[in-house]
């Protein structure tokens, strides 16, 4: 799935930056800030969405959904390694995709709102789920906002690192379930 990942929606998203919107991907990932302030100014939001997002499923209000994907990911992802890789692919493609490309269409706000109901967080009948959505939604805003003025590796970075603290965080806290 992580490869599937990279290479089909950062494959799609830069092949849409390329072909369709003739655009520079290269340049676009590069972006105008240096690659490591990119790197490190994405690891860094990346830790402070995840520290927030962890108080929110944290919640009373998120117990059976944190307890439903901690099983879950501890089940398809119990080794350190593979969390890690499908964090990085996850970071990769997902953010060539829509920060890439579907940001270029949509802008910000949209592209933002898309990528989170995509990933189902934006349920309305479940308000803990919906709360942790429109946080998320400001959150790929932020990502969003930092791809225009930095260059995609930002995102990119933030992204793969929301991913493995969220999921070593709910994998931990399953092996501590049982």
């Amino acid at each position: 799935m992580a490869v599937l990942t990279l290479v089909g929606m950062g494959g799609g998203g830069w092949a849409l930056m390329v072909f369709v919107q003739r655009r520079d991907a290269l340049g676009a990932v590069l972006g105008p800030w240096p690659w490591h302030e990119q790197l490190a100014a994405g690891a860094l939001l990346g830790l402070a969405i995840a520290s927030i997002a962890w108080r929110i499923i944290s919640s009373p209000a998120m117990h059976g959904i944190h307890a439903r994907y901690a099983g879950l990911l501890a089940a398809m992802m119990p080794g350190t390694l593979l969390q890690w890789v499908v964090s990085v692919c996850a970071g990769v493609g997902e953010e060539l995709l829509f920060r890439g490309a579907v940001q270029h269409w949509l802008g910000i706000p949209l592209s933002a709102a898309l990528f989170v109901a995509i990933h189902g967080y934006l349920d309305p009948r479940d308000r803990g789920m919906l709360r942790y959505g429109l946080f998320m939604t400001l959150a790929m805003c932020a990502l969003g906002w930092g791809a225009e003025r930095a260059g995609l590796l930002l995102p990119m970075a933030a992204h793969a690192v929301i991913d493995v603290v969220l999921i070593r965080k709910l994998v931990a806290g399953s092996a501590g379930d049982r």
